[in-house]
């Protein structure tokens, strides 16, 4: 069996299913969990033959997904597109009300234009390159410069507690930096350099800003931040409480964690009263129905441990770092948040294909600056980026064209006639003459010589030089020099080879004296004229610079479910009067049914006074008279079952509670 449906919602489960995946969601977020841990979270409320076929059910549908180690050890979990979906049930099962504040004292704003500043920093590793050193490390120079690019402080990043090797030698800020570019697809980590990745960048300069934000925001939440669960649901509580307050709205982030305590979302060992000695600050908890009530009347007895409280604030300091939002505190001292982007539009799953790209033209001043604003195309940015020097980076960014910056760009591979090309089709208000006539100067002025690099193909004696030139098939492709040499264009060497082969003179595999190539910019033509297929941003298990701790990328993906039937073997041996009956039975019967129930794992009917009870046996035990020890299985979630022993004469009649009747 296959998995059939992964688009359904959470409102279509079962009250089976509910309780499995609500359970593993609130103890694990997205982490992964063994295939038994479920097992564990309903024991003593689902028997185990039901909460396997929930769990059956829920893979099916596309809620939790499995992967095998390689020693046959499955590992489940819950898909993280999967999340916020799962807090907007958690939100409509216990409202929340006053989320936000109002007023903040200190604010810290969010830095802005990230996807311009990463297009900078790969602009400028064209021109310089990332060489590496034996040891596979980044060279001091090259490092400094990286250094003066990143566009992130280290105080805002020291608080993610991020670990990655030769911490003694890279800044944090420039790590997240280059990381950041591994991860997007962007750079790649070569032998003896880093390299950009043509075909992913091709791809990327398509997107619009709103769609870069999308892949860099899931790096952010699930590279950079911690893989722990309550830690998860706080970075995805913060991205659902959005909807109540905006984008510009402040969220308490002490009322937060307040709400995510009272459903189980945070430890409570996270919190701490003023008298550790008071247990009723933890006892009021599974109680409370409405935040109101535990945000006004005993906010003051609530203080998360320090710990945690920094954790937060890293996360908090890491979303300003990438742009997403500002943090700040009210008189109080207690912490806030406001979001400047629509996290939940960056949270839904959509196709980059169908997105908007920018279509904004930028402005040509007479003082040879470009004013870019944010609707300018990135494409477009892009060869700006390799013509121009940037002056200042923003949410306008500011290029100035200099004759430095044209001959660079000519040198790195661009046509002299597409600079002023450019500038005539994207300026809004036209090119300033005086502008126009310098910048083709310029450009006219760089390449008037140049050294060329050619193919030369060199004979061992005239004779056979004079046999080459006579050769039909060889006719216009060759530039004779002298006696034996001839220069032929690199794009006809494979038919000049074929052609030399066929009358004896086979030249050799490995051409002499190759030179490792120049740098060059990347990507100069339209991009409307590029093929560069689909690029996979953010894609999980990419090889970065970070160590985050996750695995399940390096397991083979489990796509096929056991047939349900395979959780009862036997089943034509046990009396169908078993399943579908009520009945009472000689003590010696009832215990080979509770003893079936225990091989099932399934619960057990059992009418005790009138009145009709499920049983989830355990284990039985011998004696005059048996015992059966297990639970009544709980009807409250919060409840917190207690082992219990029975007696034959404890009930009057019972039956087999399994899904096949």
């Amino acid at each position: 069996m296959g998995i059939t449906n992964t688009q359904g919602s959470w409102k279509e489960l079962s009250a089976d299913e509910l309780l499995v995946l609500r359970r593993c969601f609130i103890r694990y977020a997205a982490q992964p969990m063994k295939e038994e841990e479920p097992m564990q979270l309903t024991r003593g409320t689902l028997s185990g033959v039901e909460t396997k076929l929930a769990l059956h059910e829920l893979r099916t549908r596309g809620w939790l997904e499995a992967v095998i180690k390689s020693w046959g050890e499955r590992i489940l979990y819950i898909p993280v597109d999967r999340l916020p979906a799962l807090y907007d049930m958690l939100l409509e099962q216990t409202p929340m009300n006053r989320i936000h504040t109002d007023h903040p004292t200190t604010i810290h704003e969010a830095m802005t234009g990230l996807e311009s500043e990463l297009l900078h920093v790969l602009s400028r590793i064209a021109v310089q390159g990332v060489p590496l050193t034996a040891k596979g490390t980044i060279h001091k120079r090259s490092l400094q410069k990286l250094n003066e690019l990143t566009p992130f402080h280290a105080e805002d990043l020291e608080g993610l507690g991020l670990h990655y090797a030769h911490a003694e030698l890279y800044p944090v800020q420039t790590v997240v930096m280059i990381d950041l570019l591994f991860s997007l697809g962007l750079l790649v980590k070569e032998t003896v350099s880093l390299r950009i990745q043509e075909a992913e960048l091709a791809t990327w300069i398509r997107l619009s800003a709103e769609q870069m934000r999308k892949h860099i925001f899931a790096i952010l939440m699930e590279r950079y931040g911690k893989a722990e669960a309550s830690m998860q649901h706080f970075r995805y509580m913060l991205c659902a409480v959005s909807k109540y307050v905006g984008t510009d709205g402040w969220i308490s982030i002490q009322r937060l964690l307040q709400w995510m305590l009272q459903v189980g979302l945070m430890p409570q060992n996270s919190l701490s009263g003023k008298d550790s000695t008071n247990r009723t600050l933890i006892d009021i908890v599974p109680t409370i129905t409405n935040i109101e009530e535990l945000a006004d009347e005993r906010a003051s007895d609530f203080n998360f441990n320090g710990t945690l409280m920094e954790e937060i604030k890293g996360w908090l300091k890491g979303l300003t770092a990438f742009g997403m939002g500002d943090w700040g505190q009210t008189t109080s001292g207690e912490l806030c948040f406001r979001w400047n982007v629509s996290v939940t539009d960056l949270l839904c799953a959509q196709n980059d294909e169908e997105a908007h790209q920018e279509q904004g033209a930028f402005y040509v001043q007479p003082d040879f600056e470009i004013l870019v604003p944010p609707d300018v195309a990135y494409d477009v940015r892009w060869r700006l980026e390799c013509c121009c020097e940037r002056v200042s980076g923003d949410r306008m960014i500011v290029y100035r064209m200099t004759r430095g910056s044209v001959t660079e760009a000519i040198e790195m591979g661009m046509k002299a006639t597409a600079i002023p090309a450019l500038l005539d089709k994207y300026s809004r208000t036209g090119v300033p003459e005086h502008v126009r006539l310098a910048v083709e100067q310029w450009a006219g002025d760089v390449g008037r010589t140049a050294f060329a690099t050619v193919t030369l193909l060199r004979c061992g004696t005239q004779e056979d030089a004079d046999l080459v030139a006579r050769h039909p098939a060889l006719k216009g492709l060759l530039e004779r020099l002298g006696d034996k040499d001839f220069i032929i264009p690199a794009r006809s060497v494979e038919k000049i080879r074929k052609a030399l082969t066929a009358i004896g003179l086979s030249p050799r595999l490995e051409p002499e004296g190759v030179d490792e190539p120049a740098h060059h910019y990347p990507l100069l033509t339209e991009a409307e004229n590029l093929d560069s297929g689909r690029a996979l941003f953010s894609q999980e298990g990419r090889a970065g610079l970070v160590y985050t701790g996750r695995t399940l990328h390096f397991y083979e993906q489990e796509h096929t479910l056991p047939d349900p039937s395979d959780y009862f073997p036997e089943r034509s041996t046990v009396p169908s009067s078993w399943t579908k009956e009520w009945r009472s039975y000689h003590t010696s019967t009832s215990r080979q049914l509770m003893e079936q129930a225990i091989r099932w794992q399934a619960a057990v009917g059992l009418r005790i006074d009138g009145k009709d009870v499920k049983w989830i046996p355990e284990s039985v035990v011998s004696g005059e008279p048996w015992s059966v020890t297990g639970w009544y299985a709980s009807e409250m979630d919060e409840q917190i079952p207690s082992r219990v022993t029975l007696q034959p004469s404890d009930w009057s009649d019972m039956r087999l509670l399994v899904s096949f009747t």
